[in-house]
């Protein structure tokens, strides 16, 4: 079990959704790093990859689920174009995509629907995130949404890949006592 104390947070209410709570690292498979959203009005989403770093999971290799049920999760990561870096899923028979717009703003649509999440502030108590809703939402619109500001996305930019790469090589090439 995680330690809560650690634990970041993001929570919010909406009229339309209720309360909303993302949470990470939350409580998930030994050796896994996760990130979870809960709400009132709102479907449970649980993300379960790793992490080197930080408390935040990765998207390689990444699980999604909604309510339990597994959702389809597809990216190429030897693109070179933002919207060919996109995570794909399917869920419901519904195709959603997450695509990186900045290093704190991402957008998460379907088809008629584009919500935008951007992410400010350092500090635990200056942290907001404020989601944009253009077209008609629903619970699980808003549930997968708001799980990928609990999520690392540094993958979905082609900077961020390298960075990334870079770091996983890097960690993997060290000994126990930091050298390479």
């Amino acid at each position: 079990m995680r330690n809560e104390k650690r634990a970041l947070c993001w929570a919010g209410t909406s009229e339309e959704f209720g309360t909303i709570e993302v949470r990470y690292p939350a409580d998930g498979p030994m050796g896994s790093t996760t990130a979870r959203v809960l709400g009132s009005a709102i479907p449970t989403t649980l993300l379960i990859g790793w992490s080197l770093f930080d408390d935040k999971p990765r998207l390689t290799s990444a699980q999604l689920q909604v309510e339990g049920e597994s959702v389809k999760l597809r990216r190429n990561p030897w693109a070179v174009s933002r919207k060919g870096r996109s995570l794909r899923m399917e869920y419901g028979g519904t195709e959603y995509r997450c695509r990186a717009v900045r290093r704190k703003r991402y957008v998460f649509t379907r088809p008629g629907l584009v919500v935008t999440v951007t992410q400010s502030g350092i500090g635990r108590k200056r942290r907001r995130v404020l989601v944009m809703i253009d077209g008609p939402a629903e619970p699980i619109d808003i549930s997968l949404a708001v799980l990928f500001s609990g999520v690392n996305r540094a993958q979905l930019t082609l900077g961020g890949a390298f960075r990334t790469g870079f770091a996983t090589i890097l960690t993997f090439a060290t000994d126990n006592t930091g050298r390479v």
